[in-house]
């Protein structure tokens, strides 16, 4: 089969058509590359040029733009004001759990004052609304819409899929209202609930059309929605599908006219929900966790051709045993050989992940994949 360029790669996974190689990407934890390079990876290579990964990303800045300053720093960890309008401690250069101090919309006046931050300034000297490094703790300015028109071209020079990630309405919302108070929201005031969700998605698709008449194109966009727990749903099905889901089926509508890819990352549980989201034009769902039971095979099994996956590796595996994390790419990794899979974790990679076991883990994927390819 000919050599494939990343890009190439990646459409021939979305469409099932066969790859030449495992399609592969991954995310990190914000201090597993650093502990990586004090373990024997190089320090001058990126990550995706030195383990071959496939895709590229660019992050939208979606935020109501709140001020966002540093609050203290201390006994290892850093509490600071977010864009998105919460307060958040966590430890300094690494990733880990999120303590949520404050969020600025209190009640219905506050959303009042808050909602107008979620447009788009029509002022063509006003930052960009999207940068190559992530919106999560994004301490620096965002670029201007010319550096970050270049920033998308070098990303284009590297012949990798180009994905464009933001929220998703939900995990927006929570940022600046608080989970619990969105939940209670749900039962109380379920219109409000839509008015953020609905406020939010025409930022989204605003920022989207603004980067396409920059000549911005991404290959595909991701939805970061968090809405499982292991076991359920943060919320219930029908709650979602009446105050969420039209606002995703907005983004949806907007993505297949400008033959844009659909992906979405939800951690947990979310079976109930994704015939929804294969009806706004889901075409890939990503992380697959297996401590909610999930296993690509059998969802494979399920979907058919209507709904590719990226990930479902067990960072447990990882972890323990050799060999049961053989045994485990053994019995996921040949899906891959008719498109439709794109290997990685299933969730990220944390930094107890040894960098020769993560080395060994895509070398052994890859073998496998080829192996497969040639029975």
């Amino acid at each position: 089969m000919p050599h494939m360029t990343s890009r190439e790669r990646i459409f021939a996974a979305l469409d099932f058509h066969p790859p030449d190689q495992l399609p592969c990407h991954e995310m990190f934890w914000d201090d597993t590359i650093p502990t990586w390079q004090q373990q024997g990876m190089p320090a001058d290579v990126h990550p995706s040029d030195y383990f071959g990964l496939d895709v590229a990303w660019m992050y939208l800045d979606t935020s109501p733009q709140c001020p966002q300053r540093q609050l203290r720093r201390e006994g290892g960890y850093i509490t600071y004001q977010d864009r998105y309008g919460c307060t958040i401690t966590k430890p300094i250069d690494k990733s880990g759990s999120l303590d949520f101090r404050h969020h600025v919309t209190t009640d219905r006046n506050a959303w009042d004052k808050l909602k107008p931050r979620l447009t788009l300034s029509p002022d063509p000297n006003a930052p960009a609304r999207i940068d190559d490094a992530s919106y999560f703790a994004h301490m620096d300015p965002y670029p201007d819409w010319p550096t970050a028109q270049r920033k998308y071209r070098a990303l284009r020079d590297t012949n990798r899929y180009v994905l464009f990630r933001a929220y998703g309405p939900w995990n927006a919302a929570w940022r600046h209202r608080g989970m619990e108070q969105l939940m209670m929201d749900l039962i109380e005031s379920p219109d409000w609930v839509q008015d953020m969700a609905e406020t939010y998605q025409s930022l989204v698709i605003a920022i989207l059309q603004k980067c396409l008449d920059l000549g911005m194109r991404p290959d595909g966009f991701i939805m970061f929605e968090d809405l499982g727990w292991k076991k359920s749903m943060l919320i219930s099905p029908q709650a979602w599908r009446s105050y969420l889901l039209p606002s995703v089926q907005r983004v949806g509508q907007f993505l297949r006219d400008n033959r844009i890819d659909f992906w979405t990352h939800s951690d947990g549980a979310i079976e109930p929900i994704i015939d929804d989201l294969i009806e706004c034009g889901l075409k890939l769902l990503n992380p697959l966790e297996t401590a909610a039971g999930l296993n690509v095979v059998e969802m494979r099994r399920r979907y058919g051709r209507r709904l590719a996956f990226w990930g479902n590796i067990a960072v447990k595996n990882m972890l323990g045993p050799q060999e049961a994390l053989r045994a485990e790419i053994h019995q996921k990794v040949p899906i891959a050989r008719q498109g439709g899979y794109i290997f990685g974790s299933d969730h990220s990679i944390p930094p107890q992940v040894r960098f020769e076991r993560y080395r060994w883990m895509l070398a052994e994927a890859r073998a496998c994949f080829l192996a497969t390819t040639r029975d």
